[in-house]
């Protein structure tokens, strides 16, 4: 079967696949189990099909969660509820990266065109995560956020946020046309204000990063996502919605973004992982001061945004 692909076919096959790779890596997932599924897609075989988890592990019940009612998770457990029949987080997790990763694959065989809109994100979670929850696709219906910082985009500024994310990057025209250095600015901009909104319970993560490689390739670029691990994807992130300080992103994506004709590395060297975790995304419930202090965090969005213009100053540098 290998002898019927030409050698530049399966170099680009074997870039798609180790893209999906990535992204479950920067995730902190498993990708050993997934080395054998991407070895046949870069065979030619792509067909893959929806399995259950192999040995559903005993119902966890050591941790509840206090905050507030998710109803996303199984009653009395803090698993999402799926239809892969897990019912603990290992076995959810472990099904979840084998099929979204497949799916993935086969998405960037055929990426669409660029929108840079919810609706577009929508419609990746939606093809990334229909065999493993009823609701891909669908905006998460509950506040929520990570750890003890700010919840992201609360449900009753979410339109705001849309509407601002979505003019910020229509007004950049998808970021084409920008040399590296404004390129990689004007795309933390816009990479911050989408992941500040996490318009799902789940899976935001991989969602978005097909959502940029998009934009990117259209603009002339890609992202060698093989040469930062998760910690520093997430600090980024953090140091951006949290401090509204767009540097460490910056500098993420000074170091990952190529032209599109220089090859990836697609490293799948693991020993940088470690064992780095971040908190999973909680159900988020606020007091009036708390909902008063978010609601001034993210009143920037209610502006007009001229193009080329990035948040307001807040305390820091100018865009």
């Amino acid at each position: 079967m290998f002898g019927a692909i030409s050698e530049s076919e399966m170099r680009r096959r074997t870039e798609n696949v180790g893209l999906s790779v990535q992204s479950v890596r920067l995730e902190g997932g498993d990708v050993t189990r997934l080395h054998a599924r991407c070895r046949r897609i870069c065979a030619g075989n792509n067909r893959w099909h929806r399995t259950s988890c192999p040995h559903p592990s005993p119902l966890r019940t050591g941790v509840m969660m206090e905050r507030v009612f998710d109803p996303y998770l199984i009653p009395g457990t803090n698993v999402l509820r799926n239809l892969v029949g897990a019912t603990d987080e290992d076995a959810l997790a472990a099904a979840e990266n084998d099929l979204c990763s497949a799916r993935a694959a086969i998405l960037r065989e055929d990426l669409p065109s660029a929108e840079g809109t919810l609706e577009q994100l929508r419609r990746i979670h939606r093809f990334l995560f229909r065999d493993v929850y009823d609701w891909a696709g669908e905006v998460r219906t509950i506040d929520m956020g990570k750890g003890e910082g700010l919840p992201f985009q609360p449900l009753e500024l979410f339109s705001i946020g849309v509407r601002y994310s979505e003019e910020v990057l229509r007004g950049d025209d998808l970021l084409k046309g920008l040399g590296h250095d404004e390129f990689v600015k004007r795309l933390s901009v816009s990479y911050n204000n989408f992941n500040i909104l996490h318009p799902f319970r789940e899976g935001n993560g991989r969602t978005q990063r097909i959502f940029w490689e998009i934009i990117a390739r259209e603009a002339g670029w890609h992202f060698d996502w093989g040469l930062i691990d998760k910690r520093t994807n997430d600090q980024a992130s953090i140091a951006g919605m949290q401090r509204n300080d767009l540097r460490p992103l910056e500098d993420m994506f000074r170091r990952i973004v190529k032209p599109l004709s220089e090859p990836l590395t697609m490293s799948n060297d693991l020993a940088h992982l470690g064992e780095y975790a971040q908190p999973a995304n909680t159900a988020y419930d606020m007091s009036l001061e708390q909902r008063r202090h978010v609601y001034e965090h993210y009143s920037y969005q209610r502006t007009v945004v001229s193009p080329g213009q990035g948040k307001p100053e807040r305390g820091h540098r100018a865009r």
